[in-house]
C-alpha cells in the first residue's frame, strides 16, 4: 500500500519526482529571501505572497521586506495577501483542498497534512527555482508511522504531547515523512501536532485515519506539561531540548505570549480566556494576546474574548505569527525571560541576545501570567 506522501508525489520512497506544486508561499518571514532571486514567475496564480510576520512592523529592516515583497507580488501578478493573520493557516482553512501540494520557505508546511494537503519545507535557492519554472524535485522519502494512543489528561495539550513525543522520537523522524494515527484529537489539535513535528526535522507529516501496522506507539494519557527550552542559533531550533514543566517549575519571567500556530487560533483563546477568568495579571507582568487569523480575532471580538483579556491586563497583539520579534511590541529586555506558545527560543528570537525564550501550551503561559513563574 502506498504512503500518503507516495500517493500524491506518485512515486515510491527513494524514487526522484518531478511536479508542479498547487500552492507556492513567500512570506515576510526566512522565504523573503527568495524574492532576491527570482527573475521571472511560471504561474503567478498559484503563488501567495503573504505579510504575517512582523505585523505591524516593529523596525525599518522589516518595513523594507514588505515593500520589496509588494512590489514583487504587483511586478508577476502574483496574490498577495494581508490583513489574514497567519498565511499557513489562512490557506488551510479557506484555499487548499486534500490531494493537493503546498511549498514554502519555512518550516511549519506540515500543518498542511492535518487537511490532507501535503505540505513541504524547502531551502530559499529551491523556492526561488520552484518559483521561476512552476516545478520542484525531490526524492520521495521514507515513511515512519505512529499512533497516538488514549486520551490527554486534563490541562495537557497537544503541545505538550508533541513535545513529548519529539523527545523520545525526534532521532527517528529526521528527513522523514511522518503518518499520525490520532483518533482522540480534534482538528485544532491535529493542526498543532503536525506544525511542531514538521519543524524539528521531520521531511513532512500528515494524518492517517486508522492505525498502522509495526507503527511508533506513542500513549497520550502519560503526557505531561512540557517546555522546549531556550537554544542558541536558528539553525539549531530543531535541537533545542524539550523537559517536563516541573523540572524547571519556578523560573522567573516577565513575560507571556499567547499567540502563532499554536496559541493563537479561536480554541486556544477560549482555553485562555476560562483560566484567567476571575483571576489577575501579575503585577509588572507582561502577557500578549495575538490572535492566529483575522477570522480568530473577530470571532473572539465576538464572543467577548477580547474585552475579558484587555480587562485582565494583556496587551492585544495584530492577527499573525509574532513568534520572532527582535523590534517592536512585545520584545524582550537585557536579562528578561518570556514563555510563549511560539515555537522559536533561538537567542535573540524574541529581542535581545540576553533575553531567554521557553515554549510551552496556552495553559502553561496563562498560568504563568498570574505567577510569574513557569
Amino acid at each position: 500500500m502506498s504512503t500518503f506522501i507516495e500517493t500524491v508525489l506518485g512515486g515510491a520512497a527513494g524514487s526522484v519526482v518531478t511536479i508542479e506544486p498547487d500552492v507556492v508561499v513567500i512570506n515576510d518571514g526566512v522565504s523573503h529571501a527568495a524574492v532576491d532571486e527570482i527573475g521571472s514567475v511560471a504561474h503567478p496564480e498559484r503563488v501567495y505572497v503573504i505579510y504575517d510576520h512582523d505585523v505591524p512592523t516593529g523596525r525599518p529592516e522589516a518595513a523594507a521586506i514588505l515593500r520589496k515583497n509588494l512590489l514583487f507580488a504587483q511586478k508577476f501578478g502574483c496574490r498577495y495577501v494581508q490583513a489574514k493573520g497567519i498565511g499557513y493557516l489562512y490557506l488551510l482553512h479557506e484555499v487548499v483542498k486534500p490531494g493537493q501540494v503546498v511549498v514554502g520557505g519555512g518550516s511549519h508546511a506540515a500543518i498542511f497534512g492535518a487537511n490532507g494537503v501535503l505540505g513541504i519545507n524547502v531551502s530559499v535557492p529551491e523556492l526561488a527555482r520552484l518559483v521561476e519554472t512552476g516545478r520542484f524535485s525531490t526524492v520521495v522519502p521514507e515513511t515512519v508511522f505512529a499512533n497516538l494512543e488514549g486520551t490527554l489528561p486534563e490541562g495537557v495539550s497537544a503541545m505538550d504531547a508533541a513535545f513529548a513525543f519529539l523527545r523520545d522520537h525526534r532521532e527517528a523522524l529526521q528527513k522523514k515523512a511522518v503518518e499520525i494515527y490520532a483518533p482522540s484529537f480534534t482538528q485544532h489539535e491535529k493542526e498543532v501536532f503536525l506544525s511542531i513535528v514538521g519543524s524539528t526535522g521531520a521531511w513532512t507529516a500528515s494524518i492517517r485515519d486508522s492505525a498502522a501496522q509495526g507503527a511508533v506507539s506513542f500513549d497520550l494519557s502519560s503526557v505531561v506539561p512540557m517546555v522546549m527550552l531556550p537554544c542558541d542559533e536558528r539553525k539549531n531550533q530543531k535541537n533545542a531540548t524539550f523537559t517536563e514543566k516541573a523540572a524547571i517549575a519556578g523560573t522567573a519571567l516577565q513575560a507571556g505570549q499567547i499567540g502563532g500556530y499554536t496559541g493563537g487560533t479561536i480554541e486556544d483563546l477560549r482555553i485562555a480566556a476560562s483560566l484567567l477568568e476571575g483571576k489577575k495579571l501579575a503585577l509588572g507582568f507582561r502577557l500578549s494576546i495575538c490572535p492566529a487569523t483575522s477570522a480568530d480575532y473577530i470571532q473572539a471580538c465576538e464572543e467577548g474574548l477580547i474585552t475579558q483579556f484587555i480587562d485582565y491586563g494583556a496587551q492585544i497583539n495584530a492577527a499573525g505569527d509574532h513568534s520572532e520579534i527582535i523590534q517592536g511590541a512585545g520584545a524582550m529586555g537585557t536579562n528578561e525571560a518570556l514563555i510563549t506558545t511560539g515555537l522559536y527560543t533561538y537567542t535573540g528570537a524574541m529581542g535581545v541576545p540576553s533575553s531567554r525564550v521557553y515554549s510551552a501550551s496556552v495553559q502553561s503561559v496563562a498560568l504563568a501570567s498570574v505567577s510569574k513563574e513557569i
